[in-house]
This record gives C-alpha cells, structure tokens and sequence, in this order.
C-alpha cells in the first residue's frame, strides 16, 4: 500500500484492521499493490469499546491461525462478517461461541454433532451441534446461562488450542482485562 501512511492519502483511513473493505490490487513484481480501496463497513462501535474490540480481534486472530493464506472460502467470510455485523449490534458472548464452532466445522477440523467428540455432558453437545448448525438468526434468538456459557468457553478454548498447538493472544489480552 504504497503512500498510504501520508496526511494526504485517500486509502489511509480505509486500510485499518476491522475495516471491511473493496480492495483493487494490482500485481508488482513481487507483491500485489494496493491502487484504490473503497470502505464497506468500519465497525466503529467495536473500535470504541476495548473489550469489544478485544473479541473482535480474538475473532481476527482465529481467522489468522486456522485458515491458509490466499485460500478461499466464502462461507468462513459470510460467518466472519455476520459475526462482526452481531457483535457490533448486539454484543453477546454466545456470537464469538457461535463463530468459534462455525469456523472449527468449516475448516473441517471437528464436527461437534460426532459422536467422535468427548464432552463431559449431552446437553453441552446439543448446544455446541446448535451453535454450529443454526443460522445467524436462530443463533440470535438462544438463551444460555452463565454456566453454559462457561462451559462453551471452555470446551471451545481446549479444541482451538489443540488446532493450533498453542494459545491464542487476544485471550490472555481479555483474561488480563477482566
């Protein structure tokens, strides 16, 4: 993105991280050139709000650490905008759980409707094969209590790590927040 840090640049306020954005790219030599951007979506009621913020890029970092670079996938980035859309409408925790498992199915890492998969109760399945399965919508309109939503951190948390062989820096951020 040549010139873009200059005052005077009409792509400064466009290339920032939680923007959605329309990007023209044309290939160099050896990386693609950013020639124009156009803003769909800024979020800025996520950008206002550190916790906010916070899961947004928690949302970000999983994107980052599950999928390959220059790999399609237009479901993962319908989930990824609704899940922003939501969130910034609506901030409840049972968007970011909902994307968690939505990610994890999509990229075919785990299917939590297999009876493949160990969790400690029937209920808690039901809810994470929900959660997967749901629309945006039918998510919207669950209700969960603190004790699940505990436990769909929890369980959700260990599966991400064990994908990722590690763990994941915007949790440590929010643990340290809280």
């Amino acid at each position: 993105a040549r010139g873009v840090r200059k005052i005077t640049s009409r792509r400064a306020g466009n290339v920032e991280l939680l923007n959605r954005v329309q990007m023209f790219l044309h290939p160099g030599k050896q990386f693609l050139i950013l020639t124009e951007a156009v803003s769909l979506d800024t979020f800025q009621k996520l950008k206002e709000d550190l916790t906010l913020s916070t899961y947004a890029y928690h949302i970000i970092e999983l994107v980052d650490k599950l999928t390959a670079e220059n790999q399609e996938n237009p479901l993962l980035y319908e989930h990824l905008v609704y899940v922003l859309q939501r969130l910034s409408a609506n901030p409840r925790q049972i968007w970011i759980r909902a994307f968690e498992a939505k990610i994890l199915s999509n990229l075919g890492f785990i299917s939590f409707e297999s009876p493949i998969v160990s969790v400690a109760h029937p209920h808690l399945r039901n809810l994470l094969g929900e959660l997967e399965e749901k629309t945006w919508d039918d998510i919207g309109k669950m209700e969960i209590n603190q004790t699940q939503a505990m436990e769909l951190e929890r369980v959700l948390r260990y599966y991400v790590e064990r994908v990722i062989e590690g763990k994941l820096k915007s949790r440590q951020f929010l643990k340290d927040l809280k």
